[in-house]
């Protein structure tokens, strides 16, 4: 998931908290919204082009005229002729409310400044520095490589105005396709992150979440929203991360019923519920991430970080419980574990199709191996986090991998990706760290696969009193989300 790039000291802003009435009753002890308002600037051309892009950013354009967001627009020509224009006669000056607009646009930086405003404000920033004299002779990139050398010019140029605008404006986040800000790590600084509309929605969502804003829809307008209370929506999310769950947890359900015993229900069930934590916490890695990094914020990650990988790996363990159930291998459940080599040879000899499902050399085995190394970090040294500083400043936080355990984590992590995509890298000599959040979201989505691998392979037909019919693998028609709504969940949680 992206992240927002604290600013220095010369580029704070004085926070603008929302003042946004409370929708039911409160006590002294009802909190307001805990973070400061978020100033987006976005390209026009990103919300005139299809709503923001393709199915899944939809909800993009509405979340964007949320009450806790300042959203303003930018076009290089300026706001459209029909935009609506206020005066304000004692400035001698014309904004478009929503817009950030600039002017004497080939004027020297110093004479350049940007406008916004409404009906009742009007404000005025200066542009400073030479971006735009660097970017335009910058041939360092491939960026509209299919346009003349004069065209890549100027629209380079053009470019860097635009983050120029940005941080006049002192926007959180600027959101952009130009592909030449893309390109160059130099326009990721100073306070602005630059994102793609796809990158943006589960950041912003992810603010959003923070002030309990767990919202499915919302039209482009803001005259209607939908929204869930925080448990159904990680539960929504964590169902719908998981689809090989309903036949699976249809089987245990049948089961329960026919047996007249809840036990298996029961056991099913906390699966789900392990994974709808651990993307609570999975959460809370990401807003620790998204702060300036110091020890105590490196604490509260890394040790959301540790459930993560508890409770993913307590999933994993439930569903080989439910397969020993279903496969009858021996009545000592607790030996039950896809790595106890002792259990998989009972099952291979039940079920040799799931058995070799996580045999050596597998995609599923790998898969076990880095996170089953991962939680078993608890019994032993825990995950240590490394401060990466650049010149005044702590920069980044890395967590240690375990160290006795690196070459077979590390063999198992090349075999599905390499070092790069878990974010690991070799800091020092003999030692392996890794972006905790990088590595977060690798991990998760390994381990989803994982799960629906399983319960897909598990034949819980062989329960008693099961019969799995077509509407048993699929969510139910009633009392459950439509697909457009778990989408929005997924897309937000940024799967």
């Amino acid at each position: 998931m992206l992240r927002f790039i604290p600013g220095r000291s010369d580029s704070l802003r004085k926070p603008r908290w929302p003042d946004v009435g409370q929708r039911e009753p409160t006590t002294v002890f009802s909190g307001r919204p805990p973070l400061r308002e978020l100033t987006v600037l976005i390209d026009h051309s990103v919300l005139a082009e299809d709503g923001g892009g393709p199915e899944s950013l939809a909800l993009l354009p509405g979340l964007l005229t949320h009450p806790y967001v300042q959203l303003l627009r930018y076009a290089d020509d300026g706001p459209p002729r029909d935009a609506r224009r206020v005066a304000h006669p004692p400035l001698n000056v014309e904004v478009v409310p929503g817009w950030a607009i600039l002017s004497n646009r080939d004027a020297a930086p110093q004479h350049q400044v940007v406008t916004t405003g409404d009906d009742d404000r009007c404000t005025q920033t200066a542009v400073s520095g030479n971006l735009p004299d660097v970017a335009e002779d910058d041939t360092s990139t491939n960026a509209y490589s299919d346009l003349d050398p004069e065209t890549r010019r100027k629209q380079r140029r053009a470019d860097a105005m635009a983050l120029q605008v940005a941080r006049a404006v002192r926007a959180d986040v600027f959101v952009t396709r130009r592909p030449y800000l893309h390109a160059v790590s130099w326009a990721r600084s100073d306070g602005v992150t630059l994102a793609s509309p796809k990158e943006l929605l589960p950041l912003l969502s992810l603010y959003l979440r923070t002030q309990d804003e767990f919202i499915t829809y919302r039209n482009a307008s803001g005259s209607f929203t939908r929204r869930m209370n925080r448990g159904l929506f990680y539960w929504v999310g964590a169902r719908s991360l998981l689809p090989a769950g309903w036949r699976w947890f249809s089987a245990c359900v049948q089961h329960s019923h026919a047996s007249g015993d809840d036990q298996l229900v029961f056991l099913a069930q906390s699966l789900f519920q392990r994974a709808q934590r651990a993307l609570q916490a999975r959460d809370e890695v990401h807003r620790a991430l998204n702060t300036p990094q110091n020890n105590d914020v490196a604490e509260d990650a890394l040790s959301s970080l540790d459930f993560v990988f508890l409770a993913l790996m307590g999933a994993i363990d439930v569903s080989a419980r439910v397969a020993h159930l279903a496969l009858g291998v021996s009545d000592k459940p607790y030996e039950a574990g896809w790595q106890r080599d002792g259990w998989r040879k009972k099952v291979r000899r039940s079920s040799p199709t799931l058995a070799a499902l996580v045999q050596q050399g597998t995609v599923t085995a790998h898969q076990l191996t880095v996170l089953a190394t991962l939680r078993n970090s608890i019994h032993g040294a825990a995950l240590g986090a490394l401060s990466v500083a650049d010149a005044d400043r702590r920069e980044q936080t890395l967590v240690g991998l375990p160290h006795a355990d690196s070459t077979k984590l590390m063999g198992a992590m090349n075999a599905l990706g390499g070092p790069s995509a878990w974010g690991v890298r070799q800091v020092l000599p003999g030692r392996f760290h890794a972006d905790p959040g990088q590595l977060l979201d690798k991990v998760f989505q390994e381990a989803v696969d994982l799960l629906n691998a399983l319960m897909a392979a598990t034949p819980v037909e062989q329960l008693k009193g099961v019969s799995i019919r077509p509407e048993d693998t699929v969510p139910p028609t009633d009392g459950w989300p439509d697909e457009h709504t778990c989408r929005s969940i997924i897309s937000q949680l940024g799967f």
